[in-house]
């Protein structure tokens, strides 16, 4: 029994491993820089979305929604990971 579970675990993780992305958001961490110093806004975000699915991003005024936005958009480049 222990065989097949294992088996199942590992094509389960190929499936999620192989699935298209409507947008793949690994590590991405968003830093801005003024006459304070370094501001840090976004910090290690990561995030599938799959063809089709429907993703609300939900928070406080200044939580960085928008920039996260902007980077999804092409319209800003992460400080650091990729999407």
């Amino acid at each position: 029994m222990t065989t097949m579970a294992t088996t199942l675990a590992k094509a389960a993780q190929d499936t999620l491993d192989t699935t298209a992305h409507a947008a793949r958001i690994e590590h991405v961490s968003k830093s801005f820089s003024g006459p304070a110093g370094t501001q840090l806004v976004l910090d290690d975000i990561s995030l599938d979305v799959a063809p089709g699915e429907f993703v609300t991003l939900l928070g406080a005024s200044g939580c960085g929604k928008s920039t996260l936005l902007n980077l999804v958009a092409g319209l800003d480049r992460p400080t650091a990971g990729s999407i």
